[in-house]
């Protein structure tokens, strides 16, 4: 179980913040999130992410670029100055140009889709480490 412990001590679970306009990725990584233990928040667009984010404090937060309403680079540059948290960002997008907008976003990780379920959950564990 994906877990980590509170300021107290109390073992958590640790939180992951989802966002995707494409309802199959969104469910597939949320059960797949799920099922490694994680206690998943789910966002449809960029500004609902912004939203939630704030609300939930997650623990790592995925995005996926092409977002409406706000896009995921948008989204994590936002998140990046309010405070620190690991972001990976999901894209279709492979181009130089796309990755490098990634790093200047300051996000932590940049996967392509479609992607392989199970180097996204090596992403995930490497950039929230249970405790």
């Amino acid at each position: 179980m994906a877990e980590g412990r509170s300021a107290s001590g109390k073992r958590v679970a640790m939180r992951v913040l989802l966002a995707d306009d494409n309802n199959d990725i969104l469910t597939l990584v949320r059960q797949v999130l799920a099922l490694e233990g994680y206690e998943v928040i789910v966002a449809r667009d960029g500004l609902e992410a912004l939203q939630q984010d704030a609300a939930a404090q997650p623990d790592l937060v995925v995005l996926d670029v092409n977002m409406p309403r706000l896009d995921g680079w948008e989204v994590c540059k936002r998140i990046k100055t309010r405070r620190s948290v690991p972001v990976v960002l999901l894209t279709v997008r492979a181009e130089k140009v796309d990755i490098a907008q990634s790093a200047e976003a300051g996000a932590d990780a940049h996967l392509f889709k479609p992607f392989d379920i199970a180097e996204f959950l090596e992403c995930v564990a490497r950039l929230v480490p249970a405790t």
